[in-house]
């Protein structure tokens, strides 16, 4: 999943070669161990099956939603569909930010020319996705499909420019419409497509990232003890007065330690 960190070695590898700069400006996103394809260098390396597979020319790869897809319209032996939406594309930087196409650099920086990637699509297009294969929604046709922010993004109505979302959960993601065109940050913020729907121009987003959220309340609950509950985080964190952090270090240290 987007947390771990695994990729740790690999993105510090590929942050040496000599174009690595050129990256962001590309597909909006910095080398780090969030995006896919870190994700799936580490599986080439670690699991011979996928390198095999990958070597033979016939490796397809995506994000889950194309994996949801291709299950939902068959699988394997029904003819379904290897899909993806903009959404979703724009956060495995193989996809060029500015052309909204997967760009034969990003792929070749990756050294992954072999990959069978996803077919593009809007986030919303009624014949894109096709249709439900088989259960009790056989027939349905899938209407659209959309990143987890940039959904809440939609969901939130934040359709206007300057509008923006936040999302608390395990991390916690602002995204903040920039419009019809990318904005690419120079300072540490992330460069997505917010939407594309069907017949319209796609709108972007810049993306505020902090992957430990809810993650850290979990943490001093089941790793240090601090809490029983997690809605005792609540009051702890009203009882700091001062310096926060100040505050907030003594007592953990004084807990760690008397534990």
């Amino acid at each position: 999943m987007w947390s771990d960190t695994r990729t740790n070695s690999i993105v510090h590898e590929l942050r040496q070669k000599p174009d690595a700069k050129k990256l962001t400006q590309l597909c909006g996103l910095p080398l780090s161990t969030y995006p896919s394809s870190v994700k799936l260098l580490w599986l080439l390396a670690q699991v011979k099956e996928v390198k095999e597979v990958y070597d033979a020319g016939h490796l397809a790869f995506g994000t889950i939603d194309s994996w949801l897809l291709y299950n939902l319209t068959g699988g394997l032996h029904h003819g379904a569909l290897h899909v993806t939406d903009i959404t979703n594309a724009s956060r495995t930087m193989f996809l060029n930010i500015h052309t909204l196409k997967y760009d034969p650099f990003l792929i070749n920086f990756f050294g992954l020319d072999k990959l069978i990637l996803p077919k593009l699509a809007p986030s919303s297009d009624p014949e894109a996705y096709g249709k439900i294969h088989d259960g009790a929604l056989k027939g349905l046709r899938i209407t659209g499909c959309l990143g987890d922010q940039s959904a809440a993004v939609v969901g939130q109505c934040a359709f206007s420019p300057g509008m923006a979302k936040n999302t608390y959960g395990t991390g916690c993601f602002l995204l903040y419409n920039t419009g019809e065109k990318p904005v690419i940050s120079e300072n540490g913020l992330l460069t997505t497509v917010a939407y594309a729907f069907k017949g319209r121009k796609p709108v972007y987003a810049l993306e505020g990232s902090i992957a430990v959220a809810g993650s850290a309340i979990k943490f001093l609950k089941n790793n240090l003890g601090i809490i029983k509950d997690v809605k005792e985080i609540g009051e702890l964190a009203s009882k700091v007065k001062g310096e926060p952090l100040h505050e907030i270090q003594t007592y953990r240290l004084s807990n760690i330690v008397s534990r």
